[in-house]
C-alpha cells in the first residue's frame, strides 16, 4: 500500500471518530444531559483507545518494513 493511500485511510478514520464523538455530544446535549466522565466511562474508553493505538502501530511498523 502506498503512503498516500495509507494517509487517506487514516484521515478518513480520524474523521469518522470525530463524527462519532460529535454525534454523541450532540445527542446528549439535545436531551439536556450533562456531559460527565467518570470511572465507568474510562473503563469503556481506554480498551477501545488501546486497541486502536495498537492497530495503528502495527500498521505503521508493517508499512515501514515493507517500504
Amino acid at each position: 500500500m502506498s503512503d498516500q493511500i495509507f494517509a487517506l485511510f487514516l484521515g478518513f478514520g480520524f474523521i469518522w471518530v470525530m463524527m462519532g464523538v460529535g454525534g454523541m455530544v450532540v445527542l446528549m446535549r439535545s436531551q439536556n444531559q450533562p456531559l460527565r466522565f467518570n470511572q465507568d466511562g474510562l473503563l469503556v474508553f481506554l480498551p477501545i483507545l488501546l486497541v486502536f493505538l495498537i492497530a495503528l502501530s502495527f500498521g505503521a511498523v508493517v508499512l515501514a518494513k515493507s517500504g
